[in-house]
């Protein structure tokens, strides 16, 4: 028999034990979220394709090399892990319902459930709902908004609200979001969408509006590279749909201007809100070469100009869809609208902002166009960490799912076009291979060159990229706000992309689930 001493330190040591292991995952290192917390609204924002190096490039050129960019200054941050159940690498669709659900799930084709095709499974969310952590908010009463620079059937934000099993069927997904899930008929739709993507809600056929006879019988828009324009093939203009549910469509700067002029006037104005400002993408996502030889150059700026003059967002100088709102400006005006409705709801609300263009352009190998995707980021966080000053409960939370292309800045001569570089070397001289650099307008181009450094000095360098995929790269999440705090004492030695889930649950919902790595999702 033990004595008396040795079986209480041996019970000690068993307790002990015992609470470890109910505080961290098993195997895996990731303490457990403690109790419910007060609940706040949630604010999740997507920079797809952004790894710590583009954060890194986007600052030398647009703030300078010692400064601070918005996305410097978020206060919180953890190592972001984002591999998918079957691939290292993240994907876009996987990523998005992995966020949207709490599981890891198949990469390639998994977009709101798990797997690709016919053999996608239909899941269960971490909570034990039988749908997203927005469709679970929307159904209970929370107000919501989805913003993309992309078309608003990019995964990022769409896969919070529709499921299918291949991420093309953007006429499917966009269905789902007016008519609600299969089986979940009549679910309402997000309270504001501003993104692309005009061509979904419109049937084949549909005439042009003339410019000064805008109506929802017409597109405003075609794609400035393709030139596709309405695409549904079932007969349905849901533009007049969504307009029976009471949706204030717009579609051009001006509208955009007008909504924008009547919701700063009347505090009381708080409609549901479609805005879709190009044919797809709100972005041109092409490499510079090709913008230059289809035309997209805007006369009205400088060659020289810092900003570029190719026409990355939006079309053509004199047609509708020139000039159309950034990520930052439908941003603002979604908080705007939906913090008055989560005043009306008495809940707080969620919105998913994602800049697509950065993940796109980077796909592309076009330097100008992600480097300007990432200032559209910066003043997307800029924007929404003035909101969270003013509304302490809420939570700021970014997170990529990959690294789009692999940029990298490299020093180059101010007095030369950027050229290429030795790649990969086998040792044989005969077969090295040249990658070419990028510069302000592709290859063979002037360098960039920086903002000035802390002794005021400006610098030239070149963009090199990996390739045009995505790969697992370093991504860093950063928060602010409300339960911000737990990237530091929660998940301070890694931040899984199933914690995303977690992290917007217990700050919208209040309470703490248990990590779902090793899982796989439940069947519904």
């Amino acid at each position: 028999m033990f004595g008396g001493k040795r079986t209480l330190g041996l019970i000690g040591t068993v307790i002990l034990l015992i609470a470890t292991v109910s505080a961290t995952a098993a195997g895996t290192g990731i303490p457990e979220l403690q109790g419910s917390r007060r609940t706040g609204n949630v604010i999740f924002i997507h920079p797809d394709g952004a790894g710590l190096n583009h954060w890194s490039a986007a600052r030398i050129y647009w703030y300078g090399p010692d400064a601070l960019s918005p996305w410097d200054t978020l206060p919180e941050m953890a190592a972001y892990r984002g591999h998918m159940e079957d691939i290292l690498t993240g994907t876009s669709n996987g990523g998005a319902t992995t966020h949207a659900f709490g599981y890891k799930v198949e990469g390639l084709g998994s977009f709101g459930k798990d797997g690709d095709g016919d053999a996608a499974r239909s899941i269960r969310a971490l909570s034990g709902y039988p749908g997203s952590i927005m469709r679970e908010a929307i159904n209970n009463g929370h107000p919501v908004a989805l913003v993309n620079d992309g078309d608003i059937a990019e995964p990022g934000t769409a896969a919070f609200v529709s499921e299918v099993g291949n991420r093309n069927l953007d006429n499917e997904i966009v269905r789902q979001i007016l008519d609600g899930r299969p089986g979940f008929e009549g679910e309402q739709p997000p309270h504001i969408i501003l993104a692309g993507g005009e061509r979904f809600f419109l049937p084949v056929g549909t005439p042009q509006c003339a410019p000064d006879a805008i109506t929802l019988d017409c597109h405003v828009h075609l794609d400035p590279i393709t030139g596709a324009g309405p695409s549904r093939t079932d007969g349905r203009n849901l533009l007049k749909e969504f307009e029976a549910k009471g949706y204030v469509i717009v579609r051009t700067r001006a509208e955009f201007e007008a909504l924008r002029e009547r919701v700063n006037s009347d505090r009381r104005y708080a409609p549901y809100v479609l805005g879709l400002f190009a044919a797809d993408d709100i972005f041109n996502d092409v490499p510079e070469e090709r913008l230059i030889s289809a035309g997209l150059v805007d006369p009205s700026i400088d060659v020289n100009d810092k900003r570029t003059n190719l026409i990355l967002f939006g079309s053509l100088p004199g047609t509708l869809g020139y000039n159309p709102p950034t990520a930052a400006e439908m941003t603002d005006l979604a908080l705007t609208i939906i913090q008055r409705c989560s005043r009306q709801a008495g809940k707080p609300f969620m919105m998913v902002v994602e800049t697509e263009s950065v993940d796109n352009f980077g796909n592309n190998d076009n330097a100008i166009g992600t480097l300007t995707g990432l200032k559209h980021a910066n003043d997307v966080i800029d924007t929404v960490q003035r909101f969270q000053q003013r509304n302490r409960n809420t939570l700021i939370l970014t997170a990529a799912d990959s690294d789009a292309g692999g940029l990298q800045v490299g020093a180059w001569d101010p007095a030369r076009n950027v050229a290429d570089y030795n790649n990969n070397p086998t040792g044989v001289s005969a077969q090295n291979v040249r990658s070419p650099l990028d510069g302000r307008y592709g290859r063979n181009s002037p360098p960039f060159l920086s903002e000035p450094d802390a002794y005021g000095r400006r610098m030239a360098f070149a963009v090199s990229w990996v390739g045009t995929p995505d790969v697992s790269g370093g991504i860093l999440s950063r928060a602010q706000g409300l339960n911000a705090a737990e990237l530091r004492r929660t998940f301070r030695g890694r931040f899984d992309n199933t914690d995303v889930y977690r992290l917007m649950y217990l700050t919208l919902f209040g309470t703490a689930l248990p990590s779902s790595v090793g899982q796989e999702a439940p069947d519904r």
